[in-house]
């Protein structure tokens, strides 16, 4: 379209000089011309990269995952001693019209990739086009549709030796990769996939282009996430091949390894090796050529809505974010309470939500959803759920049956700052997440201060505990604050 736009004005300016019979032929062939410099340049570096590949190779050792907090949460919810019986506010919105799991039943496994759906027409008079199988590569993704014509990649990997791979990301490189890299581009720009999401689109494009074959699978996606800017390399071990992340934050339950500037992630494309142990490797230790970032894990922007309108009574999520979230790594606690949940979501909080809160004041308000998420979720810790460490994003609360301390912690912030503009901290204990919120009156109970403001403990697992009760196991030494956008 910018090359359409640019070769129309040109050509408007010049036809008022008698100029413009042979000029569009002439750049048109300018562009051409350029473009293939352009490619042989590109080219020409990733086969200097990889012959400095093969030459590079140093012997590393990934570090044993960390843990965020060794402390084992409860296993049964903590409740509030209370002097004299507490009733829950009226009305409180009742539980089962809220999560009557309009998506279906929820997978408690840990699954393997994210589900692969049909997409939605983005014309609902228009059916999705049908693919060609035999000159197309096309799956759905998040709510992204993408539909690639099919290129003669390297047929396999001869070995697993430096110099094979090396010879195999030449012959990568003389591919028309170029599609692919733009596709995911456009998902960033336009669907708001952030870089993790990118690099499950990659990961997916290289699983469907040599499916089953693993080491294939390592080298494309390092390869095409280099193409877009992305730091990562491929490791080598004495079995098989992975790719190595660098993220800009803390990762948990991943092991990894310190290069130069960066901390590298490893993450198996086969399912038959774990993420989680330590190990020797080898990889490169140059970045790739170019300018190149780590990944950042913060989800900013909502996916595109995968959701069918609802009853008026019913808490919508948004099952392209759902399918991303199945397969986050564990990051700290902060990236889960500032992510931005979904359009639909945020609309069906404020039409089922904010109707019970609206005419009271903020320490009624408060009180109101410290109790409604207090009594509105059965309680489970992560292990007991899915056999692993998982903390929810807010509209994770909704699809899954049960959830723990941080994830209640993490819905009550984005209620009370959505819902009410106040400001809230989370509290984190050993074992143990709650919240903090600072009031705009006095309000009485344990409190921290955080940047010259006072912040009264709510803890939203506590049950039965009103604004300001802490629990009793936990001593001020404690507490540590972690602020909130």
């Amino acid at each position: 379209m910018k090359k359409q736009w640019i070769i129309s004005v040109l050509l408007c300016g010049l036809a008022v000089l008698g100029q413009a019979q042979n000029f569009e032929d002439e750049f048109n062939a300018f562009l051409q011309q350029n473009e293939q410099v352009f490619n042989q340049f590109t080219d020409s570096i990733n086969k200097q990269f990889a012959e400095a590949m093969e030459a590079n190779m140093k012997a590393f050792s990934a570090e044993k995952p960390k843990v965020r907090d060794p402390k084992p949460k409860p296993v049964k919810v903590p409740v509030a001693p209370q002097p004299t019986p507490q009733t829950q506010p009226d009305p409180l919105p009742e539980v089962d019209p809220l999560r009557p799991n309009p998506l279906g039943k929820p997978e408690l496994e840990r699954p393997a990739m994210p589900d692969i759906v049909l997409p939605e027409p983005k014309n609902p008079s228009l059916s999705t086009p049908a693919l060609d199988h035999i000159n197309m590569i096309g799956f759905s993704l998040f709510g992204e549709f993408v539909q690639i014509i099919k290129e003669p990649f390297p047929d396999k990997l001869i070995g697993i030796a430096p110099k094979n791979v090396s010879d195999f990301w030449i012959q990568l490189s003389k591919c028309d990769y170029k599609e692919m890299v733009q596709a995911c581009r456009e998902a960033k720009e336009d669907a708001a996939f952030n870089d993790w999401a990118v690099y499950q689109m990659v990961l997916e494009f290289a699983r469907m282009t040599y499916e089953g074959r693993y080491n294939e699978q390592a080298v494309m996606t390092v390869f095409l996430l280099n193409q877009l800017g992305m730091e990562a390399k491929v490791g080598f071990d004495d079995t098989h091949l992975f790719c190595l992340l660098a993220v800009d934050q803390q990762l948990y339950g991943v092991s990894y390894s310190d290069i130069s500037s960066y901390r590298y992630y490893i993450f198996d494309t086969d399912p038959n090796y774990s993420s989680t142990k330590a190990r020797p490797f080898r990889t490169y230790d140059m970045p790739f050529p170019g300018k190149t970032s780590g990944f950042d894990m913060h989800f900013r922007h909502p996916l595109k809505s995968a959701s069918k309108e609802m009853p008026d009574n019913v808490i919508q999520v948004n099952k392209n974010m759902i399918n991303l979230f199945k397969t986050y790594p564990q990051v700290d606690i902060d990236i889960y309470a500032n992510a931005m949940p979904s359009e639909e979501f945020r609309a069906s909080v404020n039409r089922v939500i904010k109707p019970h809160i609206e005419n009271l004041t903020p320490y009624k308000a408060v009180s109101y959803l410290l109790n409604y998420v207090q009594y509105g979720f059965e309680y489970a810790t992560d292990d007991e759920q899915f056999g692993y460490e998982k903390p929810f994003f807010c509209e994770e609360s909704y699809y899954y049956p049960k959830n723990d301390c941080e994830d209640r912690s993490v819905l009550f912030s984005f209620l009370v700052r959505y819902l009410l503009k106040l400001d809230v901290v989370l509290i984190d204990y050993p074992g143990h997440i709650a919240t903090a919120v600072h009031f705009p009156t006095e309000v009485t109970g344990a409190s921290v201060m955080y940047n010259g403001k006072r912040y009264v403990i709510c803890d939203p697992t506590y049950i039965g505990a009103s604004i300001g009760k802490e629990m009793s196991d936990f001593k001020p030494e404690d507490r540590t604050v972690i602020p909130l956008k």
